[in-house]
């Protein structure tokens, strides 16, 4: 059944990107022929398992908030200046800035008219207020990008509006979406924030751990880009490190980068893997409160595979 509804996802997603001929829907398309694990749909359907059956609002909700997620990815880059998404080009690098911004900006208008028919007050003003965290996330990563001096706190409210909020919506709304107990919707937001801070470290961390061949795009893109992560943070409690973060600009050889890559690997991997495993029995205690059905099975091996990609 959940792979029917995946299809059904793609099939929606899909009639938004194909409507015309512009470019901002080739762009769209492109973004989307980029790939990705479909995580936030999983998590949508799975919640909405613990509701009762309304199977057409659960289908908008989950792309819904797909594509509010495929709009993030296409600001992010602009921002980053990334030139690759999975191995493809970025949408401004196949065509240019403003067209990047128009993309997601198209893609969330398309996101709110898909729910604009849901008859839920409560759903419309969380759903809103997501995309304000996402939004502030954006300007969060661009107003941290190549400071040194970027703190805990500054990190994690960071990855939770680049991530969690995201994963905790998709979990809160898919709930939502079918009538869920109040008591139900608390422990899947709470699983659903916990898990997504695990899941962005775990990706910090493989940023300077994986390949370019797996991460499709340079090892060490993070840093290259400005973007201070848990792992960095962790490796410059050592003076040599601190020394060369107080160097931190975008004008700096390979060779100073390729240096603290190094520096990270030996010293701030497994610190940061040890937050990331914080979180993760964090989530996997709210899914405990939730009742023992298939869905929530499902849950917890997604729990699994998602946060123990390093270990």
């Amino acid at each position: 059944m959940l792979k029917g509804q995946i299809k059904e996802v793609e099939a929606i997603i899909n009639d938004i990107i194909s409507r015309d001929e512009s470019t901002i829907n080739a762009a769209s398309a492109h973004i989307l022929s980029s790939g990705g694990k479909r995580i936030r749909p999983y998590f949508v359907l799975l919640s909405g398992g613990f509701g009762q059956e309304r199977e057409t609002e659960l289908i908008k909700t989950a792309a819904a908030l797909e594509i509010v997620h495929m709009a993030s990815l296409v600001h992010d880059d602009y921002i980053d200046n990334s030139s690759k998404r999975r191995g493809k080009d970025a949408i401004h690098e196949v065509w240019d800035g403003q067209t990047a911004v128009r993309t997601g900006h198209y893609l969330l208008a398309s996101a709110l008219q898909l729910i604009s028919d849901i008859d839920n007050p409560d759903f419309h003003h969380y759903f809103s207020d997501i995309i304000l965290e996402v939004c502030y996330g954006e300007f969060d990563q661009l107003s941290d990008r190549y400071d040194a001096a970027v703190s805990l706190t500054d990190y994690l409210r960071r990855i939770n509006r680049k991530t969690a909020v995201l994963i905790e919506a998709s979990c809160k709304l898919g709930a939502m979406s079918t009538g869920s107990d109040a008591k139900t919707v608390f422990h899947l937001a709470r699983f659903g924030h916990f898990m997504g801070m695990s899941y962005q470290i775990i990706d910090d961390i493989l940023d300077y751990t994986s390949s370019e061949a797996v991460l499709g795009k340079p090892v060490g893109s993070d840093i290259r880009n400005g973007h201070v992560t848990l792992p960095l943070m962790y490796a410059a409690s050592d003076a040599d490190v601190r020394k060369m973060l107080s160097l931190l600009s975008p004008d700096q050889p390979d060779d100073y980068f390729n240096q603290l890559i190094e520096h990270v690997n030996t010293r701030g991997i497994e610190p940061a893997a040890a937050i990331s495993r914080k979180y993760a029995e964090k989530a996997a205690y709210h899914l405990l409160k939730l009742p023992d059905t298939d869905d929530r099975r499902q849950m917890e091996k997604l729990l699994v595979k998602m946060t123990k990609r390093i270990f």
